[in-house]
């Protein structure tokens, strides 16, 4: 038993002592975060947006409509064509466990976030709601 632990000792330092490894010429490149840019806070949102198409998405925070949540994705997904057919705005699953949460728009301000709950209030959606989260708004250059 002494002889194998002996001969495991020594093939370890071995293998050990023929390598070179010298973590210093590692490249290893950061990962791509998207970037959040708050209109609240940033100057110029859009600007800062187009800077910034080298990470994998841009998103920035504003508002959206909650309408609906059930835990049948079947009910989402009838409810979420319903509402494109409706309304001119993208309408998102999300999925936040056990739930599926429809959302409504990508809105930069509040405002234009209450016009469109108005409008699903008074249009069979009546517990709307605006919910504060991350947009993916349309950047036009």
């Amino acid at each position: 038993m002494r002889v194998f632990a002996l001969f495991l000792q020594l093939g370890v330092l071995i293998s050990q002592s023929n390598t070179t490894f010298d973590p210093s010429l590692l490249i290893d490149p950061g990962p791509r975060w998207p970037e959040i840019l708050n209109p609240l806070t940033d100057s110029d949102t859009k600007a800062n947006a187009v800077k910034s198409l080298d990470s994998n998405i841009t998103e920035i925070e504003g508002f959206r409509v909650q309408v609906f949540a059930t835990q049948d994705r079947n009910k989402a997904d009838q409810l979420q064509r319903e509402l494109v057919l409706k309304f001119d705005e993208k309408v998102y699953i999300i999925f936040e466990a056990p739930n599926y949460k429809l959302r409504v728009g990508d809105f930069l301000d509040r405002e234009n976030a209450e016009r469109l709950r108005k409008r699903l209030v008074s249009s069979d959606f009546p517990s709307s709601w605006i919910v504060r989260t991350r947009i993916q708004p349309e950047l036009k250059e």
